[in-house]
């Protein structure tokens, strides 16, 4: 059996080619949902047309936005799955095999503890990042090292992610899939979605990673960022809640630029058009960033590291908390003529691979 453990927006946009790759196989699998994102990923859900999940681990509707409340949520989990093993087996992982779980959130490490206390296989899908600091981002790159070590497959989405692998030695199977599952997502959206075009001229904006929102200094950094490039175009600030909580907290919500439009959190396929239509985008995410390397959209990272080298120096640029580096991206002329994505199919790859090793 292949198990799926999803908790995230970002993680459920990456995984979703899987499934969908599964069902178009007739390929059985047990889709379980952390509910870290139980309001987000339900509504994914919907877009891409995928069934309610065969296991939900929160009773709650609402999304996991307060550290207390993940950190509860988390350690009532692993208490649970410790203490109750008839039910790990029996309701969460019924059936031995393989479970995928995705990239570094906290819900990653959570299938990974959950699936290795259950006796059932892990598969880390996005292994082999690094940015080599433990702290930044943090938890981030602790939960990655963590995870990779507990894998028996890792599916590595770039050669440097696959060279990093190699140099950790870690135990697994290592798989280089050249590509990142969110291409597929994404091409299905664009054949799927009707597209519109903004005719105005506008950048787009988000910031939502713990270390700079709930850091004064650095998110009053942001905001000067955001409102030096106000002053060129209209700015849309896409804010998460945990980021609307911090602004208000620290009273910068006051100091935003009037040609600043704060959004609320839209649906991914009006998202995804809004940074297709925009001159550029600014923003901490790392799933972004690769979609605007495969949308060759221009792209600041405000970060001061990055672990994925997606579009660098081609179409994104790593800000570094630096000032004198935002008129250097204003101003910027990206390589032009690169062609959107490729033709390969990560999540094809991935599930040829798994059928290969027996899991179908």
């Amino acid at each position: 059996m292949i198990h799926i453990f999803v908790g995230t927006k970002a993680q459920f946009i990456k995984m979703v080619p899987i499934i969908m790759e599964l069902q178009n196989r007739g390929i059985s699998y047990n889709y379980i949902d952390s509910g870290q994102h139980a309001e987000l990923t339900r509504e994914l859900r919907k877009v891409f047309k995928i069934a309610e999940p065969n296991i939900s681990l929160n009773s709650r509707t609402k999304d996991i936005t307060s550290i207390s409340k993940a950190i509860h949520w988390f350690l009532t989990n692993i208490i649970k799955s410790s203490l109750d093993r008839k039910w790990l087996k029996n309701y969460v992982f019924p059936e031995k095999g393989i479970c995928l779980i995705h990239g570094d959130t906290i819900s990653t490490l959570l299938g990974a503890f959950m699936a290795v206390l259950a006796r059932v296989r892990v598969c880390h899908v996005e292994a082999g990042l690094r940015s080599y600091n433990w702290f930044d981002p943090f938890p981030e790159e602790i939960i990655r090292m963590i995870c990779m070590r507990f894998s028996k497959i890792l599916f590595a989405p770039s050669r440097d992610a696959f060279e990093n692998l190699k140099k950790l030695n870690v135990r697994g199977a290592k798989i280089f899939v050249e590509g990142n599952t969110v291409i597929d997502a994404i091409r299905y959206i664009k054949k799927n979605e009707p597209q519109k075009h903004n005719k105005e001229k506008y950048a787009v904006a988000t910031c939502h990673r713990l270390e700079t929102i709930s850091d004064r200094a650095r998110l009053s950094e942001v905001v000067d960022l955001l409102n030096q490039v106000a002053k060129k175009m209209l700015v849309v600030f896409v804010v998460h809640k945990p980021t609307i909580k911090y602004l208000k907290k620290f009273e910068l919500n006051e100091k935003l630029h009037e040609n600043i439009m704060i959004k609320s959190m839209l649906d991914y396929p009006e998202f995804l058009n809004l940074v297709t239509s925009s001159e550029m985008v600014l923003t901490d995410g790392g799933s972004i960033q690769e979609e605007c390397a495969f949308l060759n959209k221009k792209c600041l990272i405000i970060r001061n590291k990055t672990e994925r080298k997606d579009g660098i120096g081609i179409n994104a640029m790593l800000w570094g908390f630096d000032k004198h580096i935002t008129e250097k991206f204003i101003n910027w002329k990206t390589i032009a003529d690169k062609q959107e994505g490729s033709s390969i199919s990560p999540s094809k790859k991935i599930v040829d691979c798994l059928i290969r090793k027996g899991y179908s």
